[in-house]
């Protein structure tokens, strides 16, 4: 996902660039947008600028980097995100990546309940649990494969349990070197504010008429 596929937001967008090319990148980040708005889909654009080996004003799109977030296979990226019971007793996201990955490639914009939707679980209620925490903790230890930095996106971080966020707290505030946490939510008062005083914030805006019809022009 480059920035330059996504609809309005320039000045988020020219921020989040600024902060790569003055490097200070945040180590624990916010973006707070509605469910279907833009804002997983800037999350996973400011990832990938990150990550780009070639990087200008944008991602290049073409380096290897680049081409591994388009699919999201990237292997120093860990995608996060509210999973259910039925596939196994501890589930976590790495149960579901491929199905999380085939409705985010086909629409990034997806909703929490359109995620559901597609898994075919619309009676239960999805959670980040304790399990998945201790899976970060041990991921974010190892070293880079590739890029530059280790980075952890986690889409609806609201839908963490209180013994997760317990668990991630010391890791907002002192991650490993080169490690982002980018947590995605539509509302920061759902979050423990103790979760809430480790991350800067970004707001993202809904996209106006105005900023929508120049896409698509």
């Amino acid at each position: 996902m480059r920035f330059s596929e996504i609809p309005g937001g320039q000045i988020t967008k020219q921020k989040l660039i600024q902060s790569v090319k003055t490097a200070r990148v945040s180590h624990a980040q916010l973006f707070l947008g509605e469910d279907g708005s833009t804002s997983l889909p800037l999350a996973w654009a400011y990832a990938q600028y990150l990550s780009c080996q070639n990087k200008s004003e944008d991602s290049c799109g073409k380096c290897s980097s680049c081409l591994k977030l388009e699919k999201m296979v990237h292997p120093d990226v860990h995608w996060v995100f509210p999973v259910t019971t039925g596939k196994t007793t501890r589930p976590t996201s790495d149960h579901f990546i491929n199905e999380f990955r085939e409705l985010f490639l086909k629409n990034p914009y997806s909703t929490e309940e359109q995620w559901y939707t597609h898994l075919g679980t619309q009676n239960k209620q999805g959670f980040i649990s304790a399990t998945e925490a201790a899976e970060l903790i041990k991921k974010t230890s190892f070293k880079t494969y590739e890029g530059e930095y280790k980075i952890v996106l986690i889409w609806h971080a609201e839908k963490m349990h209180t013994a997760t966020a317990n668990k991630l707290l010391k890791q907002l505030e002192e991650p490993q070197k080169k490690t982002i946490f980018i947590l995605i939510a539509p509302q920061q008062e759902q979050l423990l504010t103790t979760v809430i005083s480790r991350l800067q914030i970004t707001k993202i805006k809904p996209v106006s008429d105005v900023e929508m019809l120049g896409f698509l022009k």
